[in-house]
């Protein structure tokens, strides 16, 4: 038993597991530490309160002192666009004039709250109108301790706002981020279960026939280098369609289920379209909807991104000694899918600074992860930059997976095995 245990282990344990192994852990650290960094710097802020103060009283100043006391920072710009593009706000709180004679005269008041869009991502930080309407009742309470004034309890009504692509509309941004980023969140799912099967299939294929002997005798038979290559990856590419077919199903009907299964009796049909149709409208009037060129535009990069895939699966594949080796083989392809799809998750990755984004724009599969938001802000640089970027990426890759094909030493070992034989 002893003996089988140290051929196993030998056999696993090769040159090519353990410089996969050291690549692998290397990216995980940089990437992991990268995506640790972006996700707190997006969460960051929270006790900051942006305010744009239109009346300009003693009592709104003692609106921002109460905020101080609570231990809140506040910042001042003169208007909402201002703080926007001078002091990359992610929300502002507008006290408006004749806010404070409302108040004298015991009325409640409008404040408007808006918040921007810039960004699809799950994770982003929240606006703090909150505290400032908290910190109005506060001093009213003070104020007027003894009286009985109904208007106590609400004396300042939120109006919620959405800035997006320099214009601003009255709607909430949660609705507006409901209707466009359900494709948002399909899409990369979708492209990483894609990459991830593709890669798994090839490569497992490749190093099969590498061990049966079979790739030998193919690469010998009257059919052209590139055909093989071709097949190969269509064949892989129709396998791993076929699975993201039955998890797209399989998500649908979980969703499907999930409605039914809701006491509907309450639900007004009329308010819910019309609810819909203002969410639309507000979509249209920020200029997030994308266009029939953009879709396309998005559906190329989704093919050259599985294009990729689909060669450096076949380039791994050829480098690869044995199945047992396969899983390792994947690793650096399974990495770099896994961090651009959780950071596009969890962040916007185009709002980075430094070389952290520039590593992540350097791995081809980002590009098709921030394709829909790059449409959606109208970042058209990074899209079409980043469309013909994989383009050449591809075009590098088929290039090298032709000439390692070409090699006939390199998949049937026959000048290594001369080699050998004349020693």
């Amino acid at each position: 038993m002893i003996h089988v245990l140290k051929k196993e282990l030998s056999e696993l344990y090769n040159k090519q597991m353990l410089i996969g192994l050291a690549v692998s852990f290397v990216l995980i650290i940089a990437l992991g530490v990268l995506m640790t960094g972006v996700i707190s710097s997006d969460m960051l802020g929270g006790g900051v309160v942006h305010i744009v103060d239109n009346d300009k009283t003693g009592f709104t100043q003692q609106v921002q002192a109460q905020l101080q006391e609570w231990g809140y920072t506040v910042d001042t710009a003169d208007s909402p666009e201002a703080g926007f593009t001078e002091k990359d706000w992610a929300d502002a709180t507008v006290l408006p004039a004749g806010m404070t004679a409302l108040l004298d005269a015991h009325q409640p008041c409008q404040i408007e709250c808006v918040e921007v869009l810039r960004s699809t991502s799950a994770f982003s930080s929240a606006g703090n109108a909150d505290v400032v309407q908290a910190a109005i009742r506060e001093l009213l309470t003070k104020e007027y301790l003894q009286g009985d004034l109904a208007f106590l309890d609400a004396p300042a009504e939120l109006i919620p706002y959405t800035y997006a692509n320099g214009k601003t509309v009255q709607a909430e941004r949660s609705a507006i981020l409901s209707s466009v980023s359900l494709f948002d969140r399909l899409l990369p799912l979708a492209l990483f279960l894609l990459v991830v099967l593709t890669a798994q299939t090839i490569i497992t294929a490749i190093a099969t026939e590498k061990t049966d002997k079979t790739l030998e005798a193919l690469l010998t038979s009257p059919v052209s280098r590139s055909s093989i290559i071709a097949a190969k990856m269509l064949a892989a590419l129709l396998v791993s369609l076929t699975y993201a077919a039955v998890y797209a199903l399989g998500f649908v009907a979980a969703m499907l289920l999930t409605v039914s299964g809701q006491n509907t009796e309450d639900l007004e049909i009329g308010t819910a379209l019309a609810d819909m149709a203002s969410v639309r409208q507000a979509v249209l009037e920020l200029g997030i909807d994308i266009p029939v060129l953009g879709w396309v535009g998005v559906l190329a990069q989704l093919a050259l991104t599985l294009g990729i895939a689909l060669t450096a699966s076949v380039i791994l594949g050829g480098l690869t000694e044995d199945a047992k080796s396969a899983q390792t083989a994947s690793m650096p392809i399974l990495l770099c899918t896994m961090f651009p799809y959780m950071l596009s998750m969890v962040s916007d990755i185009r709002s980075m600074d430094g070389v952290g984004q520039w590593v992540l724009y350097a791995i081809p599969f980002t590009h098709t992860f921030v394709a829909t938001e790059a449409m959606h802000f109208h970042d058209y640089g990074l899209f079409w930059g980043g469309l013909v970027y994989q383009a050449v990426f591809l075009g590098v890759l088929v290039l090298a997976a032709l000439k390692l094909y070409n090699s006939d030493v390199l998949f049937t070992g026959g000048a290594l095995r001369r080699k050998q034989e004349k020693v």
